[in-house]
């Protein structure tokens, strides 16, 4: 069988993991593989990255 991509998209807050973890969970459930990643994330290096800039610690560094 051939893979699907699923993309949600919206703002901070907007409810996209929760629904992605939903869909997953539904999935699953009638035997799909699924693999829920997001960006940044996925991997170690990546969920640190993504912890920095949402926790608002890279904000005196500009935007450069």
């Amino acid at each position: 069988m051939r893979g699907c991509f699923i993309t949600f998209e919206g703002g901070e807050g907007g409810g996209k993991s929760t629904q992605a973890k939903l869909l997953a969970q539904r999935l699953k459930s009638t035997g799909i593989d699924v693999l829920v990643t997001r960006e940044p994330g996925g991997s170690p290096g990546a969920e640190i990255i993504r912890h920095v800039i949402l926790s608002g610690a890279a904000k005196p560094l500009g935007a450069l």
